[in-house]
This record gives C-alpha cells, sequence and structure tokens, in this order.
C-alpha cells in the first residue's frame, strides 16, 4: 500500500506531536518532586519562615514557629529531624522542610497525637538521594493560657450582748446579775436599787424613850426611901 504525499506528512505530523507530548510529560515529571514519607506531601517552590505563603502551603494554617521555640534534635545540615517538645501556648498545625529545591509539609495530624515526631525530613532530590535539610520551621495558632478565679468569702459574726437591771423592793435589798456565755462579749453590769429608809422625828425618838413623868417621881421615892432604911440601921447598930 503506497501513501499519497499528503497522507504521509500527516503521519509525520503526528508523530512529532507524540513525541513532543512524551516529551512534555517527561520534564514535567522531572520537575515534580517525590518524597519517600507517606506521611509528608511535597513541593517544588522555594518557601521559608519569612515567605508570604509560609503558613498557606499544604493545608497549613496559623503563623510561623522559629525552630528554637521547639525542642529537636537534627535540623539544618542534617538528613533527619527528631521533634521531641513543642512551644506553651501555641497549637501547632505542621512542620515546614526544606532541602535542595523542594519541602515537605508535615501537617500534625500525620504526625501523631503523642511526641516524639520523628525521621521528619525534605523530599528527594533530582538524583533519587535524600538531601540534607536546608532549613525548617513550624505554624501555629496561638492559644490563650487558661486561668483560674478564686472567690474568697469573708463571713462576720455578730454577737449581741443582754444586760439586765433588776429593781430591789423598798423593804428588802435585793440584786440580781446575769451573764451572756460570749467570749467576745462585755462584762455584764448589775444595777442593784436600793430603796430609802425613813428617818424617824426626833420627838418621836424622845417619847419612845420613858412614856410618862410619874415614873420619874416613883424613882426618887425609892431612893428616898433606901436612904431611911440605912440611916435606921446605923442608928440600931450604934
Amino acid at each position: 500500500m503506497r501513501l499519497t504525499p499528503l497522507r504521509r506528512s500527516g503521519l509525520l505530523g503526528a508523530m512529532a506531536a507524540a513525541v513532543a507530548t512524551l516529551a512534555l510529560a517527561t520534564t514535567a515529571s522531572a520537575d515534580e518532586p517525590t518524597t519517600d514519607d507517606p506521611r509528608a506531601v511535597a513541593f517544588a517552590k522555594n518557601v521559608d519562615i519569612n515567605h508570604p505563603d509560609a503558613c498557606t502551603v499544604g493545608g497549613l494554617t496559623g503563623t510561623t514557629i522559629h525552630p528554637n521555640k521547639f525542642t529537636y534534635t537534627g535540623g539544618d545540615n542534617q538528613q533527619h529531624l527528631d521533634i521531641t517538645g513543642l512551644p506553651a501556648n501555641v497549637q501547632v498545625t505542621g512542620i515546614v522542610v526544606k532541602g535542595g529545591d523542594a519541602f515537605n509539609v508535615y501537617l500534625a495530624g500525620k504526625l501523631g497525637a503523642t511526641l516524639p515526631w520523628e525521621d521528619l525530613r525534605a523530599p528527594l532530590n533530582n538524583g533519587g538521594k535524600l538531601p540534607e535539610i536546608s532549613h525548617w520551621y513550624g505554624c501555629g495558632i496561638p492559644q490563650t493560657p487558661s486561668s483560674s478565679v478564686t472567690t474568697t468569702t469573708t463571713t462576720t459574726s455578730t454577737t449581741t450582748a443582754t444586760i439586765t437591771s433588776s429593781s430591789t423592793a423598798a423593804t428588802t435589798p435585793t440584786s440580781s446579775s446575769s451573764s451572756s456565755s460570749s467570749s467576745d462579749v462585755a462584762p455584764t453590769t448589775t444595777t442593784t436599787t436600793v430603796a430609802p429608809v425613813p428617818v424617824a422625828n426626833e420627838d418621836d425618838l424622845a417619847s419612845t424613850g420613858f412614856g410618862s413623868a410619874w415614873l420619874l417621881g416613883l424613882g426618887a421615892a425609892l431612893v428616898a426611901a433606901g436612904a431611911a432604911v440605912l440611916l435606921v440601921m446605923r442608928r440600931r447598930r450604934a
């Protein structure tokens, strides 16, 4: 079967297009970075901690976190990074590890809920080898530390003291006292009232000594009689 010149030129054009497409696909595949870590997603463009997209690529959120906020081993100029401690008051959303012309994005959910996060690394280079880490950083959302409020309740105790005063009858002086059984109560005051005693009239006192004048006369008579008896007895003896 002989091909006409027109068909021959069309076949050659199709073959050239296929070769070009294959070449473009091969070039694109060569430019795409690859990683041997299933926890990571590789990216070809350059990024660092000061880049505007530093914490927006690969599903990252938050703001950048400097490596000195972490506790770690390895890192720069080494092939692996082990993170053993996270910064306080920050929810870490992921880690970016760059080496060569590409970088790996590690989301915190892929790394696990517990530390350490071990063997973090950069994507493979064009030769399929693992490059050294040129730099790395974290991304996270600041958290407000929880604060506790302590409430102090002050209870005031009021003690009331009762003071009882007693009154005394007019004829019999009496006293009474009452006390409160509280250690904070002031001493109980006792009030005693004494009824006044009427003062007798001087004339009444005089009249109560001797009731009549005749008693005085009787006494004088008795004295005279006694003197007379003594006189008679003396004369008889003489």
